[in-house]
């Protein structure tokens, strides 16, 4: 395998990018697994060839898309299409997932044939992850990398199944209206937050600006993300002052001013609480070069 073939479906990337990726590579469909070291190339805004599809194993991670962080939820398939640019948003340690990634033409006409319908663009919506699509991943891999007997047409095979099962999460995802009303109005909260993220946001301000009740609108809110809408805010806010951290020379005052916390001294302590260090230390510790 040349690896002219592994920018099909991960883009324009290096060897020395994927030195901490374990990637699989058949004729219609790429598996991409993080191994523990800093995927620098996913760190960046970048676009992709493919399709992606991806779930995690069990570390928690995010994925940035239209200004959106987007966690990447345990027993969801996060789908995203070709040329949609995204990124993941940095975390201490690299988290263990995989990406499905699978030719574009290829994957537009079997929907097509299912639904005679185009395939929708897809920038992070959630599709239920069908729950044997992790071993029938793990099999392949297997396959791939012992190489007995008949392993070609056996993954060719197993390719073929995944990317039906994928298929059958991305139609069979029907939701009711109601249901559709409610991520809709979730979804326009978030982005409230994000969009004020360096002003003082308050409950009452972001369950006005959907037309809810606090007490309605934190229930719906942590039906849908799993946590209250405050604590999802302060999580954003700390998220994105460590990735300004990271990539950005903003001073420390600056960055606690854009992420909307009241002070210095108290963006500093929410920071020490959740990562265990100061802003300054973090950002010394892990800096990340911008990519080329």
């Amino acid at each position: 395998m040349t690896f002219e073939k592994v920018k099909l479906f991960a883009g324009e990337v290096t060897e020395d990018d994927m030195k901490y990726v374990d990637y699989y590579i058949g004729e219609n469909m790429g598996i991409f697994i993080p191994n523990g070291g800093l995927f620098e190339y996913a760190l960046d805004p970048h676009t992709l060839p493919a399709y992606m599809f991806a779930f995690m194993y069990h570390e928690r991670a995010y994925v940035c898309i239209d200004s959106r962080m987007i966690p990447l939820k345990p027993g969801g398939l996060l789908s995203v299409s070709p040329n949609v640019e995204h990124y993941e948003v940095p975390m201490d340690m690299q988290s263990r997932y995989c990406a499905v990634n699978i030719r574009p033409d290829y994957l537009a006409t079997l929907f097509k044939n299912f639904t005679g319908k185009t395939i929708p663009e897809y920038r992070g919506e959630y599709n239920k992850l069908i729950s044997d699509l992790p071993e029938l991943v793990n099999k392949y891999i297997y396959e791939y990398e012992q190489k007995d007997l008949g392993y070609e047409s056996i993954c060719l095979s197993l390719e073929n199944i995944i990317i039906q099962k994928i298929l059958r999460s991305l139609i069979g995802n029907q939701q009711q209206k109601a249901e559709i009303h409610v991520r809709h109005e979730i979804e326009k909260s978030v982005q409230y937050m994000y969009h004020h993220l360096h002003r003082k946001i308050k409950l009452d301000d972001l369950a006005k600006d959907i037309g809810m009740s606090v007490s309605q609108f934190s229930k719906v809110f942590k039906d849908e993300l799993g946590t209250s809408p405050m604590d999802y805010l302060n999580e954003i806010r700390l998220e994105r002052a460590k990735r300004m951290l990271l990539i950005d020379k903003a001073s420390i005052i600056q960055i606690s001013q854009e992420c909307g916390f009241g002070s210095t001294s108290y963006f500093t302590s929410r920071f020490k609480l959740k990562y265990r260090v100061s802003p300054s230390e973090y950002r010394k510790r892990n800096r990340v070069k911008k990519a080329r």
